[in-house]
Order: structure tokens, then sequence, then C-alpha cells
């Protein structure tokens, strides 16, 4: 795997395209692959800036979107002397989606 470019270089292909240079010609001016000046182009094309900015955000990814834990908030409030095991089989059948123990620990110091 490559390593990454600076993003200066990133704008620099952008600017050139935009003066009239053909990707071919941007690519042996600046010795950048033609597929790479081509992903470059089409994030900003995309996106209005020459990375994507929703890669590799920080943290874990979400295992419950905002309806979602809305129906644990319920359910924890409903049934406050059930066991995690009951919790996590109750959600698993109301939501469709498989969690483990650890995530509703995790998500009960949260609540």
């Amino acid at each position: 795997m490559g390593r990454k470019l600076s993003e200066d270089l990133c704008w620099r292909v952008v600017y050139l395209y935009n003066d009239g240079f053909s990707e071919h010609k941007i690519a042996s001016i600046l010795y950048i692959s033609q597929s790479v000046i081509s992903k470059i182009l089409q994030n900003f094309h995309h996106w209005g800036c020459v990375t994507n900015p929703f890669k590799e955000l920080p943290g874990c990814r979400k295992l419950f979107n905002s309806e979602e834990m809305v129906i644990l908030k319920q359910l924890v409030q409903e049934k406050v002397d059930w066991y995690l095991d009951e919790l996590v089989y109750e959600m698993e059948r109301m939501t469709e989606k498989r969690a483990s123990i650890a995530v509703f620990q995790i998500l009960w110091n949260y609540t």
C-alpha cells in the first residue's frame, strides 16, 4: 500500500485540473498515477474538499441508531428488574440486531 498524499498535493491536483490540465498531464507533472488523480477529483466533486470527511471517523462504529436507543431506554425504564441477558434478548428480538452483553454494559454506563 502506498503512502497517503498530503492535502496540499491533493489541492494542487484540483488547481491544475481547474486551470485546464488533463488528468494525464497532471499525472505526468506531479508524478502521481492517473487513478489517484481521478480519486482526488471524485472526492472534490462529491464533497467539495479533497478528502472524504466521513472516512475514518474517530470512535467505534455505532450499533444502534437513535430510534433503537429510545427503545433501549424505554426497556431499561420499564423493566428495571431484568438481567442484562434478558435486555439483550429483547433488544435482539425488537431490532433484529445482535449485541453482546458487554455492549449493553457500556451503554448502561451512558444512560
